[in-house]
């Protein structure tokens, strides 16, 4: 987001007892917050993205705490609910605003889990497992009463490498691969199958990552947290 987007809002919006960050210039080619309004409490509003697209939002201690908006070009529309979103934060209607990590904390304490895995250790192994193709996983997080009863692929999954694995009760990992062979047109595709167990396994313990085996459903648990 140019200069220039920066110097509308800091004329076109009333930041109130809030305090306008300085511009910093910044690689554009790459999205970052340009704009930035910031309360005690560390309680700020942001404006985030390039010219032509982005996103805005108010946050706390770093984290989103209100509904994201996205903007094309910053228009009439888009000035008057960001005032709006200013005015709300001047109002106090943020500040016992819950973040994500309140959320989590408050479930870790409430069923007394231990907490098994860190940001590091989910990215590493994210990182590696991606690299073997058509991989099936499962995964639940905190916040759901149950996981879903089937499994998918790490490509298939659009919120994957969006989460924040701080969520992640448990991860299951497929130590089979099945493929279809179309081997005629009036013949059933051929089932081929192998295993990538050993490879999985060696990734898990290259990065010291602790895990349960199931034999019956021939797949590797990771848990985030457990009693």
């Amino acid at each position: 987001m140019p200069k220039k987007i920066y110097d509308k809002l800091q004329e076109l919006l009333e930041s109130r007892s809030g305090v306008v960050q300085p511009y910093a210039e910044s690689d554009e080619t790459v999205s970052s917050v340009k704009y930035k309004i910031r309360w005690a409490g560390n309680i700020a509003f942001a404006v985030q993205g390039w010219e032509n697209f982005g996103w805005y939002y108010v946050e706390r201690n770093n984290e989103r705490v209100s509904a994201l908006f996205h903007y094309k070009t910053i228009d009439d529309k888009d000035l008057g609910i960001m005032q709006n979103l200013i005015d709300e934060i001047e109002s106090g209607k943020y500040n016992g605003k819950k973040t994500l990590s309140d959320k989590i904390l408050d479930v870790v304490e409430k069923r007394q889990l231990t907490s098994y895995m860190n940001k590091t250790k989910w990215n590493e192994l994210f990182h590696d497992i991606d690299e073997i193709p058509d991989l099936l996983i499962n995964y639940k997080t905190l916040f759901e009463e149950k996981a879903p009863g089937f499994f998918w692929t790490i490509r298939g999954d659009e919120h994957f490498f969006h989460m924040n694995t701080a969520e992640i009760e448990w991860f299951a990992i497929k130590d089979t691969i099945r493929k279809s062979q179309i081997v005629g047109r009036l013949l059933p595709p051929k089932e081929n199958e192998y295993s990538v167990r050993e490879q999985i396994e060696s990734i898990l313990h290259e990065h010291s990552i602790s895990y349960e085996y199931n034999e019956s459903e021939k797949m590797f648990v990771v848990y985030g947290y457990s009693r």
